[in-house]
Protein backbone atom coordinates (compact mmCIF):
# COMPACT_ATOMS: atom_id res chain seq x y z
CA UNK A 1 0.00 0.00 0.00
CA UNK A 2 1.58 3.42 -1.08
CA UNK A 3 2.10 6.01 1.57
CA UNK A 4 -0.85 7.68 3.56
CA UNK A 5 -0.97 11.72 1.91
CA UNK A 6 -2.36 14.69 3.52
CA UNK A 7 -5.30 15.92 1.98
CA UNK A 8 -5.03 19.09 -0.28
CA UNK A 9 -6.26 22.61 -1.39
CA UNK A 10 -6.07 23.33 -5.43
CA UNK A 11 -2.62 25.14 -5.33
CA UNK A 12 -1.98 28.43 -6.97
CA UNK A 13 0.34 26.08 -9.19
CA UNK A 14 -2.65 24.13 -10.40
CA UNK A 15 -4.70 26.78 -10.53
CA UNK A 16 -2.39 28.95 -13.12
CA UNK A 17 -2.16 25.35 -15.26
CA UNK A 18 -5.79 25.34 -15.46
CA UNK A 19 -5.82 28.66 -16.56
CA UNK A 20 -3.41 28.18 -19.58
CA UNK A 21 -4.78 25.18 -20.14
CA UNK A 22 -8.35 26.42 -21.24
CA UNK A 23 -6.96 28.57 -23.33
CA UNK A 24 -4.61 26.32 -25.07
CA UNK A 25 -7.87 24.37 -25.78
CA UNK A 26 -5.77 21.07 -25.09
CA UNK A 27 -7.34 21.80 -21.07
CA UNK A 28 -7.53 19.25 -18.29
CA UNK A 29 -11.26 19.17 -16.73
CA UNK A 30 -10.54 17.74 -13.30
CA UNK A 31 -12.27 16.76 -10.39
CA UNK A 32 -11.66 14.86 -7.25
CA UNK A 33 -14.43 12.57 -5.15
CA UNK A 34 -13.80 11.47 -1.68
CA UNK A 35 -13.27 7.61 -1.40
CA UNK A 36 -13.37 6.22 2.08
CA UNK A 37 -11.11 2.62 2.71
CA UNK A 38 -12.13 0.97 5.88
CA UNK A 39 -10.24 -2.19 7.11
CA UNK A 40 -11.71 -5.84 6.48
CA UNK A 41 -14.34 -6.12 8.51
CA UNK A 42 -17.05 -8.92 9.77
CA UNK A 43 -19.35 -10.15 6.50
CA UNK A 44 -22.64 -9.28 8.76
CA UNK A 45 -21.18 -5.04 8.22
CA UNK A 46 -21.96 -5.79 4.62
CA UNK A 47 -24.97 -3.57 4.26
CA UNK A 48 -25.43 -0.87 1.46
CA UNK A 49 -23.61 -0.09 -1.81
CA UNK A 50 -20.61 1.99 -1.87
CA UNK A 51 -21.62 5.96 -3.22
CA UNK A 52 -20.06 6.64 -6.81
CA UNK A 53 -18.67 10.14 -7.57
CA UNK A 54 -20.77 12.35 -9.93
CA UNK A 55 -18.43 14.66 -12.32
CA UNK A 56 -19.87 18.42 -12.86
CA UNK A 57 -18.41 20.54 -15.59
CA UNK A 58 -18.21 24.23 -13.82
CA UNK A 59 -15.05 25.36 -14.89
CA UNK A 60 -11.95 23.75 -13.75
CA UNK A 61 -13.36 23.31 -10.03
CA UNK A 62 -12.36 21.00 -7.55
CA UNK A 63 -14.93 19.02 -6.29
CA UNK A 64 -15.08 15.65 -3.70
CA UNK A 65 -18.02 13.34 -3.24
CA UNK A 66 -18.13 11.18 -0.43
CA UNK A 67 -17.60 7.22 -2.13
CA UNK A 68 -15.98 4.26 -0.50
CA UNK A 69 -13.56 2.71 -2.56
CA UNK A 70 -11.73 3.27 -6.65
CA UNK A 71 -13.57 2.17 -9.68
CA UNK A 72 -12.30 -0.23 -12.25
CA UNK A 73 -12.59 -1.27 -15.60
CA UNK A 74 -14.89 -4.51 -17.26
CA UNK A 75 -14.99 -6.65 -19.76
CA UNK A 76 -17.62 -4.64 -20.67
CA UNK A 77 -17.73 -1.66 -22.69
CA UNK A 78 -18.73 1.13 -20.28
CA UNK A 79 -19.46 -0.14 -17.57
CA UNK A 80 -17.27 0.01 -14.30
CA UNK A 81 -17.35 -1.78 -10.46
CA UNK A 82 -16.54 -0.28 -7.65
CA UNK A 83 -13.58 -2.24 -6.17
CA UNK A 84 -15.37 -2.46 -2.60
CA UNK A 85 -12.93 -3.80 0.16
CA UNK A 86 -16.05 -5.41 1.86
CA UNK A 87 -16.11 -7.86 -1.32
CA UNK A 88 -19.48 -5.84 -2.09
CA UNK A 89 -19.39 -4.93 -5.43
CA UNK A 90 -21.74 -2.47 -7.29
CA UNK A 91 -21.70 -1.50 -11.45
CA UNK A 92 -21.97 2.04 -13.19
CA UNK A 93 -21.79 3.19 -16.45
CA UNK A 94 -20.86 6.94 -17.46
CA UNK A 95 -22.43 9.10 -18.59
CA UNK A 96 -22.66 13.20 -19.74
CA UNK A 97 -24.25 13.39 -15.76
CA UNK A 98 -21.58 11.36 -14.18
CA UNK A 99 -21.49 7.55 -12.92
CA UNK A 100 -24.79 6.56 -13.33
CA UNK A 101 -25.71 2.93 -11.10
CA UNK A 102 -26.77 -0.26 -13.10
CA UNK A 103 -29.48 -2.43 -11.58
CA UNK A 104 -30.19 -5.40 -11.85
CA UNK A 105 -27.05 -6.98 -10.38
CA UNK A 106 -27.58 -10.57 -9.69
CA UNK A 107 -25.82 -12.75 -6.79
CA UNK A 108 -25.11 -16.46 -6.86
CA UNK A 109 -23.14 -17.86 -3.14
CA UNK A 110 -20.34 -20.10 -4.81
CA UNK A 111 -17.41 -22.07 -3.56
CA UNK A 112 -14.42 -23.36 -5.28
CA UNK A 113 -11.40 -25.65 -3.74
CA UNK A 114 -8.17 -24.96 -4.36
CA UNK A 115 -5.21 -26.98 -2.81
CA UNK A 116 -7.56 -28.95 -0.67
CA UNK A 117 -9.40 -26.11 0.58
CA UNK A 118 -12.92 -24.71 0.39
CA UNK A 119 -13.36 -21.20 -0.04
CA UNK A 120 -16.23 -19.31 -0.62
CA UNK A 121 -17.68 -15.84 -2.30
CA UNK A 122 -20.76 -13.98 -3.07
CA UNK A 123 -20.44 -13.30 -6.82
CA UNK A 124 -22.36 -9.96 -7.98
CA UNK A 125 -22.74 -10.19 -11.74
CA UNK A 126 -24.19 -8.70 -14.36
CA UNK A 127 -25.52 -10.03 -18.23
CA UNK A 128 -25.87 -7.35 -20.96
CA UNK A 129 -26.27 -7.90 -24.78
CA UNK A 130 -25.79 -11.77 -23.95
CA UNK A 131 -22.32 -10.82 -22.28
CA UNK A 132 -21.30 -11.52 -19.07
CA UNK A 133 -18.86 -9.81 -16.04
CA UNK A 134 -19.25 -10.42 -12.42
CA UNK A 135 -16.78 -10.43 -8.92
CA UNK A 136 -16.67 -11.52 -5.58
CA UNK A 137 -14.22 -11.71 -2.70
CA UNK A 138 -12.88 -13.70 -0.38
CA UNK A 139 -10.76 -12.70 3.18
CA UNK A 140 -10.77 -14.74 6.42
CA UNK A 141 -11.96 -11.37 8.03
CA UNK A 142 -15.42 -11.89 5.70
CA UNK A 143 -16.00 -15.47 6.11
CA UNK A 144 -15.80 -17.48 9.27
CA UNK A 145 -15.40 -20.70 7.05
CA UNK A 146 -12.10 -22.62 8.07
CA UNK A 147 -9.58 -21.36 5.39
CA UNK A 148 -6.31 -21.67 6.46
CA UNK A 149 -4.33 -21.82 2.87
CA UNK A 150 -6.10 -18.61 2.02
CA UNK A 151 -6.35 -15.49 3.97
CA UNK A 152 -7.27 -13.51 0.29
CA UNK A 153 -8.86 -14.29 -3.29
CA UNK A 154 -10.24 -12.37 -5.67
CA UNK A 155 -13.07 -14.02 -7.90
CA UNK A 156 -13.27 -12.33 -11.56
CA UNK A 157 -16.33 -14.36 -13.68
CA UNK A 158 -16.73 -13.92 -17.62
CA UNK A 159 -18.00 -15.62 -20.88
CA UNK A 160 -16.62 -18.46 -21.24
CA UNK A 161 -14.40 -18.97 -24.58
CA UNK A 162 -15.92 -21.83 -26.55
CA UNK A 163 -12.45 -23.64 -26.55
CA UNK A 164 -11.29 -23.77 -22.53
CA UNK A 165 -14.55 -25.47 -21.42
CA UNK A 166 -18.28 -25.76 -20.92
CA UNK A 167 -20.44 -23.97 -18.55
CA UNK A 168 -22.08 -21.09 -18.29
CA UNK A 169 -19.03 -18.73 -16.91
CA UNK A 170 -15.08 -18.86 -16.89
CA UNK A 171 -14.53 -18.22 -13.10
CA UNK A 172 -10.87 -16.87 -12.37
CA UNK A 173 -9.31 -16.72 -9.22
CA UNK A 174 -6.08 -14.36 -8.19
CA UNK A 175 -4.63 -14.77 -4.31
CA UNK A 176 -2.40 -11.55 -4.55
CA UNK A 177 -3.36 -8.87 -2.30
CA UNK A 178 -1.75 -5.96 -3.32
CA UNK A 179 -3.62 -6.51 -7.05
CA UNK A 180 -6.40 -5.81 -5.52
CA UNK A 181 -7.43 -2.36 -7.60
CA UNK A 182 -4.75 -2.97 -10.29
CA UNK A 183 -5.61 -4.17 -13.92
CA UNK A 184 -4.28 -6.48 -15.99
CA UNK A 185 -4.19 -9.16 -12.93
CA UNK A 186 -3.19 -12.53 -13.72
CA UNK A 187 -5.45 -15.15 -12.32
CA UNK A 188 -3.65 -18.54 -10.88
CA UNK A 189 -6.81 -20.81 -10.84
CA UNK A 190 -9.41 -21.24 -13.51
CA UNK A 191 -12.52 -22.89 -13.22
CA UNK A 192 -16.35 -23.36 -15.03
CA UNK A 193 -19.38 -22.22 -13.29
CA UNK A 194 -22.49 -23.14 -13.86
CA UNK A 195 -24.65 -20.10 -12.75
CA UNK A 196 -27.76 -22.09 -12.29
CA UNK A 197 -26.40 -24.60 -9.29
CA UNK A 198 -23.53 -22.59 -8.87
CA UNK A 199 -21.47 -25.44 -9.09
CA UNK A 200 -17.21 -25.01 -10.24
CA UNK A 201 -15.33 -27.23 -11.95
CA UNK A 202 -11.27 -26.49 -11.62
CA UNK A 203 -10.08 -26.43 -15.59
CA UNK A 204 -6.83 -27.08 -15.10
CA UNK A 205 -5.45 -30.21 -13.63
CA UNK A 206 -2.84 -30.25 -10.84
CA UNK A 207 -0.97 -33.72 -12.16
CA UNK A 208 2.63 -33.50 -11.68
CA UNK A 209 1.62 -30.06 -9.54
CA UNK A 210 4.15 -29.16 -6.73
CA UNK A 211 3.22 -26.95 -3.87
CA UNK A 212 5.03 -23.36 -2.50
CA UNK A 213 6.60 -22.33 0.41
CA UNK A 214 3.42 -21.49 2.11
CA UNK A 215 2.41 -25.57 1.28
CA UNK A 216 -0.65 -24.73 -1.32
CA UNK A 217 -0.25 -25.84 -4.70
CA UNK A 218 2.02 -23.91 -6.81
CA UNK A 219 -0.07 -20.79 -7.83
CA UNK A 220 2.11 -20.17 -11.58
CA UNK A 221 1.38 -23.94 -12.85
CA UNK A 222 -0.94 -22.48 -15.04
CA UNK A 223 -2.14 -18.99 -15.65
CA UNK A 224 -4.95 -16.71 -17.78
CA UNK A 225 -4.97 -13.26 -18.24
CA UNK A 226 -7.09 -10.73 -20.38
CA UNK A 227 -4.83 -10.94 -23.73
CA UNK A 228 -5.24 -14.81 -23.81
CA UNK A 229 -8.66 -14.94 -23.16
CA UNK A 230 -8.95 -12.70 -26.32
CA UNK A 231 -6.37 -14.89 -28.25
CA UNK A 232 -9.00 -16.74 -30.53
CA UNK A 233 -10.30 -18.53 -27.54
CA UNK A 234 -7.17 -21.43 -27.84
CA UNK A 235 -6.33 -23.25 -24.53
CA UNK A 236 -3.45 -21.16 -23.55
CA UNK A 237 -2.13 -20.37 -19.99
CA UNK A 238 0.94 -18.66 -18.45
CA UNK A 239 3.26 -21.13 -16.66
CA UNK A 240 6.17 -20.16 -14.40
CA UNK A 241 6.76 -24.35 -13.65
CA UNK A 242 10.07 -24.26 -15.33
CA UNK A 243 11.39 -21.91 -13.06
CA UNK A 244 11.55 -20.90 -9.28
CA UNK A 245 8.63 -19.43 -7.54
CA UNK A 246 10.62 -15.87 -7.28
CA UNK A 247 10.96 -15.80 -11.05
CA UNK A 248 9.07 -13.18 -12.71
CA UNK A 249 9.90 -14.97 -16.28
CA UNK A 250 6.77 -17.21 -17.54
CA UNK A 251 6.31 -19.58 -20.78
CA UNK A 252 3.08 -19.85 -22.61
CA UNK A 253 2.17 -23.19 -22.83
CA UNK A 254 -0.74 -25.28 -24.31
CA UNK A 255 -2.83 -27.76 -22.19
CA UNK A 256 -5.86 -29.34 -24.51
CA UNK A 257 -5.76 -32.31 -22.36
CA UNK A 258 -6.54 -30.87 -18.70
CA UNK A 259 -5.65 -34.81 -17.27
CA UNK A 260 -2.06 -34.76 -18.61
CA UNK A 261 1.31 -34.03 -16.49
CA UNK A 262 3.25 -32.02 -19.49
CA UNK A 263 0.95 -29.98 -21.60
CA UNK A 264 2.90 -28.58 -25.08
CA UNK A 265 5.21 -25.47 -24.61
CA UNK A 266 4.10 -22.92 -27.10
CA UNK A 267 7.02 -19.95 -26.33
CA UNK A 268 9.65 -19.55 -23.44
CA UNK A 269 11.42 -17.23 -21.67
CA UNK A 270 8.56 -14.84 -21.65
CA UNK A 271 9.63 -11.23 -19.27
CA UNK A 272 7.42 -10.65 -16.28
CA UNK A 273 4.40 -12.08 -17.70
CA UNK A 274 3.82 -9.39 -20.02
CA UNK A 275 1.29 -10.29 -22.75
CA UNK A 276 -0.75 -8.30 -25.29
CA UNK A 277 -3.24 -9.46 -27.71
CA UNK A 278 -4.98 -7.34 -30.41
CA UNK A 279 -7.61 -9.95 -31.70
CA UNK A 280 -5.33 -12.02 -33.86
CA UNK A 281 -1.87 -11.75 -32.41
CA UNK A 282 -0.14 -12.33 -29.18
CA UNK A 283 2.74 -10.10 -28.44
CA UNK A 284 5.63 -10.60 -25.75
CA UNK A 285 9.16 -9.20 -24.81
CA UNK A 286 12.37 -11.93 -24.23
CA UNK A 287 15.26 -10.65 -22.32
CA UNK A 288 18.89 -11.20 -24.68
CA UNK A 289 22.20 -10.51 -23.79
CA UNK A 290 22.63 -7.47 -24.57
CA UNK A 291 18.80 -5.77 -24.18
CA UNK A 292 15.53 -7.99 -25.25
CA UNK A 293 13.66 -8.21 -28.61
CA UNK A 294 9.38 -7.77 -29.48
CA UNK A 295 7.90 -11.10 -30.58
CA UNK A 296 4.13 -12.05 -31.86
CA UNK A 297 2.15 -15.26 -32.01
CA UNK A 298 -0.19 -15.87 -34.42
CA UNK A 299 -3.32 -18.21 -34.95
CA UNK A 300 -1.23 -21.16 -36.10
CA UNK A 301 1.13 -20.45 -33.45
CA UNK A 302 4.10 -19.42 -35.86
CA UNK A 303 6.51 -16.87 -33.31
CA UNK A 304 7.87 -14.10 -35.19
CA UNK A 305 10.76 -11.56 -33.70
CA UNK A 306 9.42 -7.94 -34.37
CA UNK A 307 12.13 -6.04 -33.39
CA UNK A 308 15.70 -5.75 -30.81
CA UNK A 309 16.79 -3.48 -28.47
CA UNK A 310 20.01 -2.94 -26.63
CA UNK A 311 19.97 -1.93 -22.72
CA UNK A 312 18.07 -2.94 -19.55
CA UNK A 313 14.66 -4.23 -20.02
CA UNK A 314 13.83 -2.92 -16.53
CA UNK A 315 14.33 0.30 -17.98
CA UNK A 316 11.30 0.48 -19.99
CA UNK A 317 7.14 0.01 -18.64
CA UNK A 318 5.19 -2.21 -21.09
CA UNK A 319 1.58 -1.77 -21.23
CA UNK A 320 -0.82 -2.52 -23.62
CA UNK A 321 0.69 -2.08 -27.04
CA UNK A 322 3.29 -0.12 -26.14
CA UNK A 323 6.51 0.83 -24.37
CA UNK A 324 8.01 3.25 -22.45
CA UNK A 325 12.06 4.10 -21.65
CA UNK A 326 11.79 5.34 -18.49
CA UNK A 327 15.16 7.44 -18.43
CA UNK A 328 14.35 9.09 -21.85
CA UNK A 329 10.24 8.84 -22.21
CA UNK A 330 10.58 7.77 -25.64
CA UNK A 331 7.35 5.89 -26.38
CA UNK A 332 6.90 2.76 -28.76
CA UNK A 333 3.95 0.67 -30.33
CA UNK A 334 5.57 -2.80 -30.08
CA UNK A 335 3.28 -4.17 -32.73
CA UNK A 336 4.41 -2.03 -35.52
CA UNK A 337 7.99 -0.45 -33.81
CA UNK A 338 6.30 2.53 -34.64
CA UNK A 339 7.51 5.90 -32.65
CA UNK A 340 5.36 7.83 -31.06
CA UNK A 341 8.40 10.08 -29.68
CA UNK A 342 7.59 13.38 -27.99
CA UNK A 343 10.05 12.96 -25.26
CA UNK A 344 11.48 16.01 -26.20
CA UNK A 345 9.10 17.64 -25.66
CA UNK A 346 8.20 16.71 -22.64
CA UNK A 347 11.74 16.53 -20.90
CA UNK A 348 12.14 20.08 -21.54
CA UNK A 349 9.65 20.98 -19.31
CA UNK A 350 10.81 23.60 -16.33
CA UNK A 351 9.59 21.13 -13.78
CA UNK A 352 12.28 17.93 -12.83
CA UNK A 353 10.58 14.97 -13.44
CA UNK A 354 11.32 11.74 -11.27
CA UNK A 355 11.02 8.33 -12.39
CA UNK A 356 7.77 7.24 -14.02
CA UNK A 357 5.90 4.33 -12.33
CA UNK A 358 3.38 4.43 -14.71
CA UNK A 359 1.94 5.01 -18.17
CA UNK A 360 -0.94 4.99 -20.48
CA UNK A 361 -2.40 5.17 -23.95
CA UNK A 362 -5.80 6.18 -25.17
CA UNK A 363 -8.40 3.87 -26.61
CA UNK A 364 -7.48 5.68 -29.89
CA UNK A 365 -3.95 5.87 -29.42
CA UNK A 366 -3.95 10.03 -29.71
CA UNK A 367 -3.01 10.61 -26.11
CA UNK A 368 -0.25 9.61 -23.64
CA UNK A 369 -0.38 9.80 -19.94
CA UNK A 370 2.70 9.37 -17.45
CA UNK A 371 2.49 9.33 -13.64
CA UNK A 372 6.18 10.02 -11.82
CA UNK A 373 5.73 9.14 -7.82
CA UNK A 374 7.39 11.11 -5.53
CA UNK A 375 6.96 13.04 -1.92
CA UNK A 376 4.79 15.68 -4.99
CA UNK A 377 3.65 13.70 -7.67
CA UNK A 378 3.40 14.67 -11.28
CA UNK A 379 1.23 13.79 -14.15
CA UNK A 380 2.45 14.48 -18.14
CA UNK A 381 -0.94 14.76 -20.47
CA UNK A 382 0.60 14.36 -24.06
CA UNK A 383 -0.87 14.64 -27.40
CA UNK A 384 0.45 12.61 -29.31
CA UNK A 385 -1.27 13.28 -32.39
CA UNK A 386 0.05 17.12 -32.29
CA UNK A 387 0.82 19.04 -35.41
CA UNK A 388 3.55 21.44 -36.22
CA UNK A 389 2.79 24.42 -33.86
CA UNK A 390 0.47 22.83 -31.71
CA UNK A 391 0.86 22.14 -28.13
CA UNK A 392 2.05 19.36 -27.05
CA UNK A 393 1.84 18.16 -23.29
CA UNK A 394 0.32 19.56 -19.80
CA UNK A 395 2.24 18.89 -16.62
CA UNK A 396 0.22 18.95 -13.66
CA UNK A 397 2.36 18.69 -9.98
CA UNK A 398 0.87 18.50 -7.08
CA UNK A 399 0.75 15.63 -4.38
CA UNK A 400 -1.97 13.19 -4.15
CA UNK A 401 -2.85 12.76 -7.93
CA UNK A 402 -2.31 9.01 -7.79
CA UNK A 403 -1.78 6.05 -5.31
CA UNK A 404 0.37 2.58 -6.28
CA UNK A 405 -1.70 0.44 -4.81
CA UNK A 406 -4.35 1.36 -7.25
CA UNK A 407 -2.44 1.34 -10.44
CA UNK A 408 -3.99 2.18 -13.16
CA UNK A 409 -6.10 5.19 -15.48
CA UNK A 410 -9.29 4.24 -16.62
CA UNK A 411 -10.22 5.73 -19.75
CA UNK A 412 -13.80 6.78 -20.22
CA UNK A 413 -13.38 8.10 -23.47
CA UNK A 414 -10.68 8.73 -25.94
CA UNK A 415 -9.84 12.17 -24.44
CA UNK A 416 -10.85 11.31 -20.42
CA UNK A 417 -9.77 9.04 -18.18
CA UNK A 418 -9.56 9.09 -14.00
CA UNK A 419 -6.94 7.68 -11.72
CA UNK A 420 -7.20 7.22 -8.21
CA UNK A 421 -5.34 8.82 -5.11
CA UNK A 422 -5.08 8.33 -1.60
CA UNK A 423 -5.17 10.48 1.48
CA UNK A 424 -4.64 10.15 5.14
CA UNK A 425 -8.28 8.76 5.45
CA UNK A 426 -9.64 9.00 2.20
CA UNK A 427 -9.45 7.95 -1.68
CA UNK A 428 -10.03 10.94 -3.89
CA UNK A 429 -10.85 9.91 -7.66
CA UNK A 430 -9.52 12.41 -10.03
CA UNK A 431 -11.47 12.36 -13.48
CA UNK A 432 -9.22 14.30 -16.26
CA UNK A 433 -10.10 15.63 -20.13
CA UNK A 434 -7.90 16.44 -22.13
Amino acid sequence: MAKKRKKNKMPYLIAAAMSVLAAASVGLFFYSGGFHPAPAAPKETVTEAPAVPSVTSEGFVQTRTPADCPLMATDLPNVYVAANPYGLFRFYSYTDAGFVNIPDVQEKEITVTCSHQKIPTKLYYIEQDGAKTGYGLFMTTLYEDDVRLYNYAFFHMTDMPQSYGKGDALLLVDFDEDDFAREDKTYSEVFSLNLSNGKTELLTSENGRTVDNLARMRTDWAQLNDALLRFGGEKLYLSGRNYQLDSTTADIIYNADTSRTKPTWVASGLYKKYLYCDGEKLYYVKQTDSGFDTYCMDGERTETKIGSFEGSVDDYLFRGDYMLQKNTLALTRISTGESKDKSKEIMTSSYALGNPTYFSVSPDGTKLVILFDGETQQAALVNLAAANGEKVYELVQQEGLFTTSCDQCVWLSDDMFLTTAETTDAYETLVWKF
